[in-house]
């Protein structure tokens, strides 16, 4: 494998990042400038009195996400919000892993994605249920996300079950914006946005597209994103807003490697060079906001999606390594209204939503993408209506509450085509989901976080088999925040209990129930303006995911040795018990970041940012635990006048070797030393 930029000077990094490992381990991100003043993420519930309950979430605006130097839409969340991601690594339409204080259920599942309102997750799939396939969205148009841990949100049912992710975009532009980039492994992209602005209406129109080169063989793919946007007045009191997003993808996969190889450090090896694949969505939504005189206000949503997916991809079972073929066809339809007032000294909403999905699921086996068996031909139906009551304000001006309950019923109808003469099977089920929250003002610039909630996704094989019960959790956390002018911050103790939890397996596709389990740990975060050049930002988490009660799994369980500094195990890839007392697997122990921004001049920022992820139990190793990892990246922002600001970045700049995602003997190697640098045009306003 080769390895560029040996010769970059590394003194300075080094000394920081042994500073920082000598006060103990503990992934995150950067921040943006607009011009270049220092920014930090803003973990918060945001104002007072506005919309989100009152927990700890993680705010990010538009600008910070439009720098960050990325090689895909999820390691840009994962720079831009600090989330935990294991990139899948197999082209921009196979769904990587977004994870949340540890719930690491395949293809992000276990994460609510929300673009403009419309829910991205699939309720019903073959490779898994909830199937987030974040690749819909980039940079160019967004206005800001959202992150809120656990299923503390009314607004959001099934899937919002280890949190929620909500991504905004502007409705209009002014001017004209743009990004050219690069990377020292062949990619090549950018985006341009434009439109325009008036008192009674405006559109945006936003084009982005990119040729990735890959670090490994067999590694290239092809991306493009549209998005058009637009609203007009109607009235004084009426708004309409609509849009239409959309993105195809073509990519070769290398596939996973094996651990031995891994070991003997061939990184770069593909599978089988014909796995690849094709894929698209489009979403077109309209909104309409109207503004009562008494100040209620009324939103009602309408959208329609149309997904398409072709992967082939190569699996292993029993150790040995086949090819499998997996076809998505679905067209989606959903809707949401919302009602909201005002009540005594803060307001009352309430709220419906319901969506429809008709799924065509083919699975084959197949040997250089010539099928050879049918294995799986699927027609699912999937129907769900929600409602949701909120009720917000305070006691003594010191105490802010928030009260929810949501009610969800779902239907599914599903059966085998390749099974002759197989009926459809068809099954109800229901969830009530109880939401409460309460913030307290300590006084000066402290406050205390009390949360408590009910959330519930749908199970992982729910397409073949309807009755399959619903995973639930309750989730509780206290929590200090410190708001302050030059320091910011927060520490929380958080536990999420699970009911029927299922865990696939990413690599050979097994699926282990696990029974019953929790997570438990501590999160914090420091933000520190030292001086007004400087700012240190810190955050990390530590959890403790147990399985406390059996499932029905059987398997084998397999030993291990150390092999080159990573446990290799023998080639049994079943299943395995999932006992009370072990670790929930492919959950960190530890993971957080630290970054230092130095604007240094009015036209220069510069930033280092350390990364690091504790040991896991990789799912279907139970023997296993993996080393810890921590890695560097090194960043600069310089203004050019007339020309823009240019982006310079220098990822994994010690060369750290590390794997993305682990199970089975297979993994997805994390990518090695990477410069990435993009020309982004002067912004107009947004």
């Amino acid at each position: 494998m080769s390895t560029p930029f040996r010769g970059v000077p590394v003194s300075f990094a080094g000394a920081l990042l042994m500073l920082l490992a000598g006060a103990g381990p503990l992934a995150g991100q950067a921040q943006d400038s607009a011009p270049l003043v220092l920014e930090t993420l803003e973990v918060t519930a945001e104002r007072i009195r506005a919309v989100p309950p009152p927990e700890l979430v993680v705010n990010v605006p538009g600008p910070v996400v439009q720098r960050q130097q990325s090689a895909n839409a999820y390691d840009l969340v994962r720079r831009a919000a600090g989330l935990e991601v294991h990139e899948q690594g197999q082209g921009p339409g196979w769904a990587s892993d977004v994870v949340i204080r540890g719930f690491t259920s395949d293809h992000s599942s276990d994460v609510l994605l929300v673009l403009d309102g419309v829910p991205i997750n699939l309720p019903l799939h073959g490779h898994v249920e909830g199937y987030a396939d974040w690749t819909i969205f980039s940079p160019a148009a967004v206005s800001g996300l959202r992150v809120i841990h656990g299923p503390a949100s009314p607004l959001y049912g099934n899937f919002a079950f280890a949190g929620a992710v909500e991504v905004n975009t502007h409705a209009d532009a002014e001017g004209l914006a743009a990004s050219l980039g690069g990377s020292s492994y062949g990619e090549a992209g950018g985006w341009i946005r434009t439109g325009h602005r008036g008192a009674s209406g405006g559109s945006l129109i936003a084009l982005d597209g990119r040729r990735e080169g890959g670090w490994r063989d067999n590694s290239d793919s092809w991306l493009g994103n549209l998005l058009l946007r637009g609203w007009r007045r109607v009235g004084e009191r009426t708004r309409l807003e609509g849009g239409l997003a959309s993105y195809a993808a073509t990519w070769n996969s290398p596939g996973f490697l094996a651990v031995a190889d891994y070991n003997a450090g061939h990184l770069s090896r593909a599978a089988d060079r014909t796995d690849g694949g094709s894929g698209g969505r489009a979403i077109l939504q309209g909104t309409l906001l109207h503004r009562f005189p008494s100040e209620t206000q009324l939103d009602l949503q309408a959208w329609a999606q149309l997904v398409r997916s072709t992967v082939f991809l190569s699996i292993a079972e029993d150790g040995v390594v086949e090819q499998q073929e997996e076809r998505d066809r679905r067209t989606a339809l959903g809707f949401t209204a919302s009602w909201r007032a005002p009540a005594g000294s803060g307001d009352v909403a309430f709220g419906v939503d319901g969506r429809a999905d008709w799924d065509d699921y083919q699975l084959y086996g197949t040997q250089r993408r010539d099928r050879v068996e049918t294995r799986q031909l699927s027609d699912g139906q999937f129907q769900q209506g929600g409602a949701y009551l909120r009720w917000r304000g305070f006691v003594f001006d010191r105490v802010q509450y928030d009260f929810g309950l949501r009610g969800d019923l779902l239907r599914v109808r599903a059966r085998d085509r390749a099974i002759a003469g197989d009926p459809f099977r068809a099954e109800v089920q229901g969830a009530i989901s109880p939401k409460a929250g309460a913030r307290v003002l300590l006084g000066g610039p402290w406050s205390m976080v009390v949360t408590g909630s009910r959330g519930f996704r749908s199970a992982i094989g729910t397409i073949t088999n309807p009755k399959q019960p619903l995973v639930t959790a309750w989730s509780g956390e206290v929590g200090v925040q410190l708001s302050g002018d030059r320091v910011n911050g927060q520490l929380s103790l958080f536990q999420t209990s699970t009911r029927n939890e299922r865990i696939l397996d990413p690599v050979t596709l097994q699926v282990s129930d696990a029974g019953t389990s929790r997570r438990r740990g501590i999160s914090a975060s420091l933000g520190v303006a030292l001086t007004s050049r400087l700012r240190v930002a810190l955050e990390g988490t530590l959890n403790d995911a147990r399985i406390t009660g059996a499932g029905d799994t059987t398997g084998t369980l397999v030993s291990t040795s150390l092999v080159g500094g990573i446990p290799r195990p023998k080639p049994s890839f079943h299943d395995v018990p999932l006992t009370p007392g072990a670790r929930v697997p492919g959950v960190a122990r530890y993971l957080g970041r630290a970054e230092l921004a130095l604007a240094a001049t009015s036209a220069l920022e510069t930033r280092v940012l350390f990364r690091w992820s504790g040991p896991f139990t990789p799912i279907g190793e139970p023997g296993v635990r993996t080393r810890p990892y921590v890695l560097t990246d090194l960043g600069a922002s310089l203004r050019i006048p007339r020309w823009g600001t240019l982006d310079l970045e220098l990822q994994n700049l010690l060369n750290a070797r590390y794997p993305e995602i682990r199970a089975s003997g297979f993994l997805n190697p994390g990518a090695p030393r990477t410069l990435r640098a993009a020309l982004r045009l002067p912004l107009a306003p947004s």
